[in-house]
């Protein structure tokens, strides 16, 4: 593996790890993304990255459970195979959202099973009612991405070929 795909892949770590993911599970999937292939084995993956079994384990389960990554098998086969996710990008947001709307009603019950009104409160009144506004806004984005997504996406490709991307 070259050291560009390598760094990708450290990178991708770090980046998951910030978002409150284990290091190896952004490891994992940066490599999905960069190995070139369209699915990997369990055993590419450990030896990709030189993690143990249990790692990278833990890593997939993690991956498959947020739904970036999907296991799959083949006829014939009684391998596990990992890839990306085949979901679409507005179906993901809507799991997340549901999940930060799940959060804002624990909050919500929580201002409302509490006996004093203080800080605590407070935040969480404000916190419940955010996830909720910030839920419609994002379903409102969604929609509209789904209908002009090829355009926006032409729009942003010929402004970055126009700054030195590609």
């Amino acid at each position: 593996m070259n050291e560009a795909k390598q760094r990708y892949i450290e990178d991708a770590g770090l980046l998951f790890e910030k978002f409150g993911l284990t290091r190896m599970a952004g490891r994992a999937f940066g490599y999905l993304i960069v190995c070139d292939k369209d699915h990997v084995s369990f055993n590419d993956i450990m030896e990709a990255l030189q993690a143990s079994k249990g790692s990278v384990s833990g890593s997939m389960k993690q991956l498959t459970q947020i739904e970036m990554a999907e296991a799959i098998t083949l006829p014939g086969d009684r391998k596990t195979y990992y890839r990306i996710s085949k979901m679409q990008i507005g179906d993901i947001l809507r799991k997340r959202v549901q999940q930060f709307r799940l959060l804002g009603e624990l909050f919500n019950r929580g201002k409302e099973t509490k006996e004093r009104t203080d800080d605590v409160s407070k935040w969480l009144a404000e916190a419940s009612t955010f996830y909720d506004w910030a839920g419609e806004e994002v379903d409102e984005i969604i929609k509209e991405w789904e209908h002009r997504k090829e355009d926006i996406m032409e729009q942003r490709y010929e402004k970055n070929r126009g700054e030195g991307f590609s």
